[in-house]
């Protein structure tokens, strides 16, 4: 094999895998409220502590075939859900869902447990929320940590 070829075979291997790269990680979205909704909603329960931290049990199906907190009416068999973005400020958690397109099989749409770290005993609001607002999704209270 010519070392022109060679150069050519791996600048073209190279710019595919650059170019995969890039079209999973621009297919990502933050969800907003309305998406939530018509997917069949999104549901936490009370934390679960770990030796990593607090985590929140995140109830959300963005293929939309469960109901959650109401009844789905838009289904994504395409879509899963990347992450769940989380945000504090005070006694309120912020959430956001990222999906996108799977990558891998060990994906799915089913939304997973969130890490929201060490946090202080009290009681904490948790909000979904999108580029233009927020909602009161659940509530917790630590005690005793």
């Amino acid at each position: 094999m010519t070392k022109s070829l060679k150069i050519f075979l791996t600048s073209a291997l190279v710019v595919v895998i650059v170019g995969c790269l890039l079209f999973f990680s621009f297919t990502q979205e933050s969800r907003d409220w309305n998406f939530i909704q018509k997917v069949g909603g999104i549901r936490t329960e009370q934390p679960i502590e770990t030796d990593d931290g607090l985590y929140l049990p995140v109830t959300c199906n963005v293929s939309g075939t469960d109901s959650i907190t109401n009844k789905p009416i838009e289904l994504n068999s395409a879509l899963v859900c990347k992450k769940i973005r989380i945000k504090h400020e005070d006694n309120k958690i912020y959430l956001t869902v990222i999906t996108g397109l799977p990558i891998s099989s060990n994906t799915t749409c089913n939304c997973k447990a969130v890490n929201i770290g060490n946090l202080d005993n009290g009681s904490y609001q948790v909000y979904y929320k999108d580029k233009s607002s927020e909602h009161l999704i659940g509530h917790f209270d630590l005690t005793n940590k």
